[in-house]
C-alpha cells in the first residue's frame, strides 16, 4: 500500500486527480486501516471541493489511530473550510492535548484566529510555532500576513510593512525553497517600489524564487 499511497501523491502533484483517486482505492482496498492512504486522500477530496468526503476520510482515520494528530489538523482545516469555527477550535484543542509543543498545531491555531479576524491572536500563536519549530518557514509567512492584515494603532496609517518584510525575508532564509514566502515579499516590495531600481529588485527576487520552484502550479 505505501507504494500505491506514494504512486498517488505524484499524480496528484501532476494534477492527475482521477489517477489518484484510483491508487488510493487500491491502496485502502488492500489496507482498510491504511493512515497514509485515508490523510492524502483527504487532501485531495480537498482539493476537488469534496468537503463531505474528505470529512469521511479523516474520522475514519481518527476513529482508527485516535492519537494521530495530522487528522486531527486537517479536520480542523475541513470545519474552517465549513465555516464550523467552533468544531475547528475543538480539534484543534484535541490535538494540543496530544502534542502541546507542536509547530503546527500554533500554525492551525494562528489560522483559525486569522480566519476570525483575530490578526494580534493569530500572529501570537505564529509565534509560538516558530518557538517550537525554528526552521519551519510557514509560521513567518502568516506571522506576516497578520502583521499586514492588522489595522494600524497609535496614530500609524499603514500597517507595519518593514516587519513583515524582516520575517517572509527569514521565512527564505530558514527554507530558501519556499515558494510562497518569495511571492508574499514580491508582491508587498512591489506595492511599495518607488522607482525602477525597487522593482528591479522584485524581478532579481522572483528570479532567485523561480530557481527553487518544484511545480507547475509554483511556475
Amino acid at each position: 500500500t505505501e507504494l500505491l499511497v506514494k504512486r498517488a501523491g505524484v499524480k496528484m502533484d501532476g494534477a492527475q486527480h482521477s489517477d489518484a483517486e484510483a491508487l488510493f482505492g487500491k491502496a485502502l482496498t488492500l489496507n482498510p486501516t491504511a493512515s497514509d492512504a485515508l490523510l492524502h486522500r483527504a487532501n485531495l477530496r480537498m482539493i476537488q471541493q469534496r468537503v463531505a468526503d474528505s470529512e469521511s476520510d479523516l474520522e475514519t482515520c481518527i476513529r482508527l489511530y485516535p492519537n494521530n494528530l495530522m487528522a486531527r489538523l486537517r479536520l480542523a482545516t475541513v470545519y474552517m473550510a465549513k465555516e464550523d469555527m467552533d468544531g475547528a477550535k475543538r480539534m484543534l484543542d484535541q490535538a494540543a492535548d496530544f502534542d502541546p509543543d507542536s509547530s503546527e498545531v500554533h500554525c492551525y491555531r494562528g489560522e483559525l484566529h486569522f480566519a476570525r479576524g483575530e490578526f494580534g491572536e493569530a500572529k501570537a500563536e505564529f509565534e509560538k510555532a516558530m518557538e517550537c519549530d525554528a526552521y519551519n518557514p510557514t509560521p513567518f509567512v502568516n506571522a506576516a500576513l497578520a502583521v499586514i492584515n492588522t489595522p494600524p494603532s497609535g496614530g500609524a496609517m499603514m500597517p507595519d510593512f518593514a516587519e513583515a518584510v524582516r520575517l517572509l525575508e527569514q521565512a527564505i532564509k530558514v527554507d530558501p525553497m519556499f515558494h510562497a514566502a518569495y511571492v508574499q515579499l514580491g508582491q508587498m516590495k512591489l506595492s511599495m517600489a518607488t522607482d525602477l531600481s525597487k522593482a528591479r529588485e522584485v524581478i532579481e527576487l522572483y528570479d532567485k524564487g523561480l530557481d527553487y520552484c518544484r511545480t507547475p502550479e509554483e511556475l
